[in-house]
């Protein structure tokens, strides 16, 4: 028995040093495998104005350089999607043995739009690792037009196909889907609730040099409470759902009434219309596009006996421009910048003064309703208005301007070069991007008390001479021995050279370090990484604070935004992330990186869908109060783990 147990461990050592064997064998092959670039494609099949996402990956490369697509953007338009690192480090121990094993790998995301029909190409991918050029295998992709068919319309308008800067315009997608057979006064989208068609548009999310109201603002009166409707991009709402977890694209109810318009066949066919606007205001000149607008589902057919028949139909709507434009040139010398309709009113102190006398004259610019932004505003120019200068030094031409609110205010310094002078009214011009002219707005003028000049005498004059007097010199009490009667006073004035080596030294030390202070303080105030963890937690707990003001408003939504602003924030200062666009999965990654205990990342998770699932009406009601008081505790518990793992 003794000998059987002995011939079993003999066994299991061969085992574990064959296994041993193989494992380094192939750690060794894989560290010596030749770089090679990978590509796949969401899709083989796309219709016209459609996207397909495309990764590539390069292998067996520690820190690679970003792939070479120079040859696809020929043939396709091309939006990175960022890059992920997928390395991996394995080591496994065995019999006191330990080995390591190490897989490279990192994957670049892009988004490509192709720019023609038919059966296309995806070029080769190249990269150049230690020199040495490797090439991905090309892909292929059909691009399908839409079928010509009348049961779905799709088009995208805009209101203006011109404006200015701050003049607002009105993008609309509109559908029109041809009423259900045997059934016209039927919502021909209530068959379909079980999976409502699909909406695809590039103006969800703000496009840059835009600004509109919040996404949640704009899609949540929207929805549709019977889940007859259209779901929009990815906009998802957390699922009610007690059997399943996870999120359901949101539906909206976008129905507007009834249009006629003709079929293929001639015949008047009497649509429901579908809309879903969005009101811009664009901070920059440029053309701006919007669209395709795409259209995706199963829609209803024809009716055969009893039943619907179904068809699956895309249909496509193509992009419309809108050119922000320059104010037209020449411009009047007093333009200020101001786009639209705005208040000027000017005040000046001191307005009593003589001749030469320095004053301060402040404008102040109101902005209007539906006008330019005040950041456009430059101080008026007060030189080209001829009794300014007529009268008035002008110290300061062109002030920086402060913003208060509504309100741009610029100050003037100025002297008065005459007497019974006053400021005059001052014309400011501004641009009306209806008319596309321009057109004056002024100031009343300002009275003031302006007397000539006093005449200077010598005692007024800085370091005259002291009027006649005593000349007599007094001596100081301690100054000159001669004047000492007590010898008690007089000490010993020889220089105490160690004690002075000392203090220099002592004074020399605290400056050196004070030095030091100084430059690390620099150097870190230089960083911003830095300064974001520094009032990482600080805002966090402002945003708490706003949060809790805003409940006490009523104001429950507000409330939970500023929740999750808290939340997200704090995670994207502590790891100096880009804070929008910070998802619940970005912030699980982020927490489990600075390895905060599983029960906090599971908590901090489930208040932040919590929240999203509110912001869209979805779920059941959220306890505001409860919500703030997890968030300041997870807050709490969270922090010294992100500054650790920083």
């Amino acid at each position: 028995m003794k000998q059987k147990s002995q011939s079993l461990t003999m066994l299991h050592g061969i085992a574990g040093a064959i296994a041993l064997v193989l494992c380094f064998l192939t750690a060794t092959g894989r560290a010596a495998d030749d770089p090679e670039i990978l590509v796949e494609a969401s899709a083989e099949e796309i219709f016209v104005g459609e996207h397909v996402d495309m990764n590539v990956e390069i292998r067996n490369s520690k820190n690679p350089s970003p792939p070479d697509m120079s040859a696809i953007k020929r043939e396709f338009d091309i939006l990175s999607g960022g890059d992920e690192s997928r390395n991996q480090s394995s080591t496994f121990i065995l019999n006191g043995i330990v080995s390591e094993q190490n897989v490279f790998s990192h994957v670049y995301h892009y988004r490509l739009t192709p720019k023609s029909i038919g059966d296309l190409t995806i070029p080769s991918a190249t990269a150049t690792i230690d020199g040495k050029t490797i090439s991905s295998n090309p892909l292929r992709l059909r691009v399908v037009a839409p079928e010509k068919q009348d049961i779905v319309l799709v088009e995208v308008k805009a209101n203006q196909q011109r404006v200015y800067p701050t003049q607002p315009f009105t993008v609309t997608l509109r559908v029109l889907v041809r009423p259900l057979p045997k059934s016209d006064a039927n919502d021909p989208l209530a068959p379909l609730r079980r999976r409502p068609p699909h909406l695809q548009i590039n103006w969800s999310d703000i496009p840059a040099g835009l600004t509109t109201s919040d996404k949640t603002q704009w899609l949540q009166p929207l929805l549709s409470e019977s889940g007859v409707g259209f779901t929009l991009n990815e906009v998802a709402t957390q699922s009610a759902s007690i059997f399943f977890d996870g999120q359901r694209l949101a539906v909206f109810n976008l129905l507007k009434g009834r249009e006629t318009h003709e079929g293929l066949d001639g015949t008047p066919v009497k649509y429901y219309v579908y809309e879903l606007a969005r009101v811009f205001t664009p901070e920059k000149t440029g053309n701006y596009q919007f669209g395709p607008g795409i259209v995706k589902g199963t829609f209803v057919a024809d009716f055969n006996g009893s039943e619907y028949t179904a068809k699956r139909l895309v249909a496509i709507a193509p992009a419309v421009s809108v050119e922000v434009r320059e104010v037209p040139t020449p411009r009047p010398p007093t333009y200020c910048g101001g786009i639209g309709s705005y208040k000027v009113a000017a005040t000046a102190s001191p307005t009593k003064l003589r001749v030469g006398d320095p004053l301060t004259l402040t404008v102040e610019l109101e902005r209007g309703d539906q006008s330019g932004s005040l950041q456009l505003i430059s101080a008026p120019d007060l030189s080209a208005i001829p009794d300014v200068v007529a009268n008035f030094d002008l110290i300061d031409k062109n002030p920086t301007g402060r913003i208060e609110g509504a309100v741009k205010k610029f100050a003037y310094a100025m002297r008065p070069k005459h007497p019974n002078i006053s400021i005059p009214a001052l014309t400011v011009t501004l641009f009306d991007p209806q008319s596309e002219k321009f057109s004056d707005i002024a100031t009343t003028a300002i009275p003031l008390e302006v007397s000539e000049a006093s005449r200077v005498t010598s005692g007024d004059l800085v370091g005259s001479l002291p009027a006649a007097g005593s000349s007599e010199i007094k001596s100081r009490a301690e100054g000159i021995f001669q004047n000492i009667t007590d010898p008690s006073v007089v000490r010993d004035e020889s220089i105490n050279v160690w004690a002075w080596s000392e203090l220099v030294l002592g004074v020399w030390c605290l400056s050196g370090i004070t030095i030091g202070i100084t430059i690390l303080y620099r150097k870190k105030s230089s960083d911003a990484g830095w300064q974001r963890r520094q009032q990482a937690r600080r805002a966090a707990s402002r945003r708490l604070t706003q949060a809790r003001e805003a409940l006490s408003r009523g104001q429950s939504q507000e409330a939970l935004h500023q929740v999750r602003s808290a939340i997200v924030g704090l995670i994207a200062d502590m790891g100096n992330r880009v804070t929008e666009g910070l998802t619940a999965n970005d912030a699980a990654a982020a927490l489990m990186s600075a390895t905060v205990p599983a029960e906090d990342r599971v908590a901090v998770i489930g208040l932040l869908e919590t929240i999203e699932a509110a912001e869209y009406g979805a779920g059941q009601s959220t306890d505001t109060a409860n919500a703030i008081d997890t968030a300041t505790a997870l807050v709490t518990r969270i922090t010294p783990y992100l500054e650790r793992g920083v």
